[in-house]
């Protein structure tokens, strides 16, 4: 049996088979969920936009400001009892990987030039 498939189907159907290929690599597993990030922030100043989210791969966190020229940004993430997890230094509009963060609930702040530019939680699933 031949089938002539036009361009535009290949295009849909190609995709469609890696998807269906993956799946069935999977068979009789339980298929890998992506790690969920949930970030509630509350904003204390407006010129500077702080821009906590995931890659691409959902596990990894990226940091950046779109802020003032030449200003310097930390970022500090604490757990709910207030132990410093991570901080990271960034200027403005750099962008900055978070190292691999357990799964729970975390808070954070955004300071620059010891002032609070930003704070929220950080959940990780």
């Amino acid at each position: 049996m031949k089938l002539n498939i036009s361009g535009k189907t290949r295009k849909v159907l190609l995709p469609l088979a890696f998807v269906l290929a993956s799946f069935l690599s999977y068979a009789g597993e339980i298929l890998p969920v992506p790690t969920a990030v949930m970030i509630t922030k509350n904003l204390n100043y407006r010129k500077h936009k702080v821009k906590l989210f995931t890659a691409t791969d959902n596990k990894t966190i990226l940091f950046t400001v779109d802020g003032t020229q030449g200003q310097r940004y930390t970022l500090f993430i604490f757990d709910l009892e207030g132990k410093l997890i991570t901080q990271t230094t960034i200027q403005n509009r750099e962008t900055s990987v978070l190292p691999e963060i357990c799964a729970g609930a975390y808070l954070y702040e955004v300071l620059s030039s010891d002032k609070k530019v930003e704070n929220g939680q950080l959940k990780i699933q």
